[in-house]
């Protein structure tokens, strides 16, 4: 959960003087609607790479890869002041529809990418669609993205979080050899 609240605090507080000094963020790719990058918490050592995409409402669409291994799909906006509860919500890749109970918190809406043939299933979905949109649990759609640039970006992501997994290469971890 404190790797959740990060990126909650850091998407929320933008890059503000303090945040610039505890996370130092890279881009390592962009291509159509999608980049990827990867952030280091220098205060605490955590590493996770995210490709993200973003909308003409300041909306973002972000599937982040942590050094734990665990990886999130999130979709964040600023205007939104979610109670922290378990929500429903429908994501629609092309016309592929995936159910998926996730939680609320803030400016977010996230589900943990776990169950590794869902998971994969999913993602190859986001590489190959043309479009991405997310309808709460009744059906009304409340953001949608562009997907241009989305395979390239999940496998840049896939190479990074493959190089900050626990034991891995990347700042702040150790050799443990």
């Amino acid at each position: 959960m404190r790797r959740i609240a990060a990126i909650f605090l850091a998407f929320t507080l933008g890059a503000t003087p303090v945040l610039a000094e505890k996370y130092e963020t890279t881009r390592l790719f962009n291509r159509g609607a999608w980049y990827v990058e990867l952030t280091h918490d220098t205060e605490d050592g955590q590493l996770w790479c995210s490709g993200e995409t973003r909308n003409n409402s300041a909306q973002t669409f972000s599937v982040t890869a942590y050094d734990d291994g665990a990886v999130v799909l999130f979709v964040f906006d600023n205007s939104w002041n979610l109670a922290p509860r378990a929500v429903d919500f429908i994501v629609y890749i092309d016309r592929q529809r995936w159910t998926i109970s996730g939680d609320a918190d803030g400016v977010a809406i996230s589900v943990a990418l776990d169950g590794k043939d869902k998971a994969d299933e999913f993602l190859v979905d986001l590489a190959r669609g043309n479009s991405v949109a997310v309808a709460n649990a009744d059906d009304r759609r409340i953001a949608s993205f562009s997907l241009s640039g989305s395979s390239a970006a999940l496998s840049t992501l896939m190479d990074c979080w493959s190089s900050i997994l626990v034991g891995g290469p990347g700042p702040g971890k150790k050799d443990p050899f």
